[in-house]
């Protein structure tokens, strides 16, 4: 397997089970980071904006982070308020 390449690498438990349930708890951020790169590297999501936010425990206090890649702020914010309303759904 090539390790720039993630487009043919395996499928987790975790990522069928979350499939067929549709719940997040299934799968770990591993998993979701993993399928986000099989789906650039095998061509079947092209995104030209990207915002990773992630919750940890630090100190036993849960904090927030974030990466983006954006040309533009604004569309990092309304990315993530249209993922707020479809995860309403």
């Amino acid at each position: 397997m090539d390790i720039d390449n993630f487009s043919e690498h395996p499928v987790s438990v975790g990522e069928v089970k979350s499939s067929k349930t549709g719940d997040g708890i299934d799968w770990t951020p591993r998993d979701v980071l993993v399928k986000m790169l099989r789906m650039i590297d095998s061509g079947e999501a092209s995104p030209d904006v990207l915002v990773i936010a992630w919750g940890e425990r630090i100190n036993g206090r849960r904090q927030a982070h974030f990466w983006q890649s954006t040309p533009d702020g604004l569309l990092s914010l309304g990315l993530m308020q249209a993922t707020i309303f479809k995860m309403q759904e």
